[in-house]
């Protein structure tokens, strides 16, 4: 019985090693077809990469190192070279703009500063007018430091292409008064706009400048009024009739020159519209007068206010009278301020009637002939004192301090 066990478990294993010897003999040979056909791949994937590595090396590629790079490479007295060198590294446009910006005020600065100093060596036990300059120096210093002031945006246009004065705003003011300005066009057709703006400003600063004396010849005039007419063509072909309305609303000087005389009257946008093309046409008119000329001066003045009196006749009674309040320079002071601090609609009229009821109390005073002049003086202290306390209620501690700096007229109340 053991035997026939044994003989049974033996012959058992012996299946399970056969089975087991042709199941891994069919394992091994899948593996061996399965690493065959991988290495196969790999050769083929070898061979194609030998291939772009030999086209490679037939057209080599240069690697830049930048730590084989000097400035001196680049860096010239010559302007146009040196921009052109900038360009041919790769440097980025507005990085151009920035370093030679820099470079050429710094230059200029340089040749500024000469002119502010007599020649004499410094001192220390010298008393400072010694070092201040002659009148045939200073005589020769606004001559040169007005050469200089038409010569620096010529020179920058040049070099750049850019109006002088709009990039030394960006560091100074504001880099995107432009963006918010025409943020009614597309991204695409804004840099167009813009690109088209400084090259026809660039061609109107060139004619002026090449006038004598800065004077415009009547050959000046007709190149520069040819300039505006192809300026104006361009952006009737790139903008549509609406956008090129809201652009010159936006951007002209006209435009600017209402934004501020308006302070105080806030205009409405059709108020405002129908304002501008009247002013725009009188602008134009007097574009090339002589602004020095009186004759000038009286018939622009004369014309503005023909303007402002017509439009008058199309307005209520209230706005009519908003309008005249809106000229009074004082006034229109006061908004700036009551905008600034924020504070409550009719704190700009109400000061006015402060100051028109102080002074009549004041002139009533002083007519009293029965009054002796002390109490005359004590009187008119009270009512300064009384002024600048209603003032500064009104208007809060911070607004009144900027206010009083230019408030003669409250110092004005407590003398005879």
């Amino acid at each position: 019985m053991k035997t026939r066990f044994v003989v049974v478990l033996v012959l058992f294993n012996v299946a399970a090693l056969a089975a087991g010897f042709v199941y891994f003999s069919q394992y091994w040979q899948r593996q061996v077809v399965q690493d065959q056909e991988s290495a196969g791949a790999e050769l083929q994937a070898w061979q194609s990469r030998a291939k772009d590595q030999t086209a490679a090396a037939s057209n080599p590629t240069v690697i830049y190192k930048t730590n084989a790079f000097n400035w001196s490479q680049v860096e010239t007295t010559d302007y146009r070279q040196y921009i052109a060198n900038l360009r041919g590294i790769g440097c980025p446009e507005a990085t151009i703009k920035d370093l030679i910006l820099t470079d050429v005020m710094r230059l200029y600065a340089q040749r500024r500063g000469q002119y502010y100093h007599n020649g004499r060596d410094f001192k220390f036990w010298e008393t400072d007018e010694k070092r201040k300059l002659k009148e045939p120096q200073m005589e020769e210093r606004e001559r040169q430091l007005a050469a200089i002031d038409k010569e620096l945006p010529a020179v920058i246009r040049e070099l750049l292409g850019v109006n002088y004065e709009r990039e030394v705003n960006k560091y100074f003011v504001d880099a995107d008064e432009d963006d918010r300005r025409l943020g009614f066009l597309s991204d695409d057709k804004r840099s167009q706009l813009l690109a088209l703006r400084e090259q026809f400003e660039g061609k109107r600063e060139r004619a002026i400048f090449d006038a004598q004396d800065g004077k415009l010849a009547a050959a000046d005039m007709d190149k520069v009024r040819q300039i505006e007419q192809e300026q104006d063509a361009a952006l009737s072909t790139l903008l549509t009739p609406q956008e090129k309305e809201t652009y010159e609303l936006s951007e002209s000087p006209s435009a600017d020159k209402l934004r501020k005389q308006l302070i105080g009257f806030n205009p409405t946008e059709t108020e405002f519209r129908a304002l501008f093309q009247k002013q725009k046409d009188i602008d134009s008119a007097y574009e090339f007068a002589d602004p020095n000329d009186e004759a000038v001066r009286e018939a622009k003045t004369a014309d503005e206010k023909a303007m402002l009196d017509s439009f008058k006749s199309q307005l209520p009674v209230d706005r009519v009278a908003q309008l005249d309040l809106s000229q009074n320079p004082e006034y229109q002071n006061l908004c700036v301020l009551s905008e600034r601090y924020d504070l409550p609609d009719g704190t700009s009229q109400a000061l006015l009637d402060m100051r028109k009821t102080a002074e009549e109390e004041k002139q009533i005073l002083l007519s009293k002939k029965d009054v002796a002049p002390e109490q005359v003086d004590v009187a008119l202290k009270a009512i300064e004192a009384e002024t600048e306390k209603e003032a500064r209620a009104a208007l809060g501690d911070q607004a009144f301090a900027q206010y009083a700096t230019g408030a003669a007229w409250i110092r004005s109340l407590g003398t005879n």
